[in-house]
């Protein structure tokens, strides 16, 4: 017989589509990723392109919430204080997850106890740029000119405690270069204070920088890796001017609030491995300067481990706080 057909058929029809509307409300419940910073730095580029390819498979639309400031500590406290119910995480980076600890007396949140790590997304090397205006086109001729003035030179970062203003301030000292710190409010901001010509100098993502170097508007001088960018051919590292143990990129993954359930975990894994693998987000990433940085959620916690081993006990060497 006819299903249609039958007296309880409209019933069974409506139950039928009440649990199918149900399903897709819950397949839409959206993720949020809190960015500790603003729109435009290389953590909300990367942020977005893997957040573009993971939520077709999540069944979920992902929120980028940019919540900069203290430092990456505002978005950190906010994710740290969420319900753990596997829709919030915590886009981390150098400064929030590592670094702060050796720069503030006391923080709002224990970043080795307020969250579980989920995956890594991508990294950068940093880059060593100057306004085209401060008559410093290669690095001896940086050197040159801040030894003669020592302390007249302006390094702009994307906030204290970043990683662009701790490894700018161990990479100048190992130049010899006596700077004056200027912090902002992420890498953009301080990206358009160097092309108005605000600042000299800065250490940066290649994803909020390269282009603008590629365009003319500023000049790289070194990049603080092992070897040469493969987009940026001409630039050296500072290895190769006799300046060993600069290398630092800034990298960014997610971590979730403490206590939230491992299937949440596994699933977002997964899908972010399963996307760094495409062709076409690792263009994306080469493109803007960035690379994967895949692996278990216990490969990334190590991963942020051996960071915390290299640059709390540099910082606290180097005695640089947060301004």
């Amino acid at each position: 017989m006819n299903l249609a057909s039958r007296p309880f058929a409209p019933l069974v029809w409506l139950a039928l589509a009440l649990a199918a509307a149900t399903a897709a409300f819950a397949q839409k419940a959206p993720i949020r990723f809190v960015v500790p910073y603003p729109a435009g730095g290389a953590a909300d580029q990367i942020t977005r392109l893997v957040a573009q390819e993971i939520s077709a498979a999540l069944g979920a639309p992902i929120v980028i919430d940019n919540k900069g400031g203290a430092a990456g500590m505002i978005a950190g406290d906010i994710v740290a204080r969420a319900q753990p119910d596997g829709k919030t995480f915590f886009v981390g980076s150098n400064a929030p997850l590592v670094i702060n600890q050796a720069l503030y007396a006391k923080m709002p949140y224990d970043p080795e106890k307020a969250f579980v790590p989920v995956a890594g997304m991508g990294k950068s090397p940093l880059l060593l740029v100057a306004r085209p205006t401060l008559g410093a086109g290669s690095l001896a001729a940086l050197i040159a000119l801040g030894t003669k003035e020592p302390g007249k030179l302006t390094m702009g970062s994307a906030g204290s405690g970043n990683i662009t203003h701790l490894a700018g301030e161990y990479a100048c000292r190992l130049m010899g270069l006596q700077v004056t710190h200027v912090p902002f409010t992420g890498s953009a901001s301080a990206i358009g204070s160097l092309l108005g010509g605000n600042v000299d100098i800065m250490y940066d993502a290649l994803p909020s920088s390269m282009q603008q170097v590629k365009a003319g508007k500023i000049v790289a001088l070194a990049i603080l890796d092992d070897e040469r960018f493969p987009q940026l051919p001409d630039v050296p590292t500072l290895n190769e001017a006799g300046f060993a143990g600069a290398q630092a990129s800034a990298w960014f993954g997610l971590v979730a609030p403490a206590k939230t359930p491992a299937a949440a975990v596994i699933e977002l894994n997964q899908a972010i491995n399963v996307a760094l693998k495409k062709p076409e987000l690792l263009e994306k990433l080469r493109n803007i300067g960035a690379q994967p940085l895949p692996g278990s959620p216990q490969a990334f916690g190590k991963f942020v481990a051996d960071e915390r081993a290299k640059w709390l006990p540099l910082a606290r060497s180097l005695g640089v706080k947060a301004d």
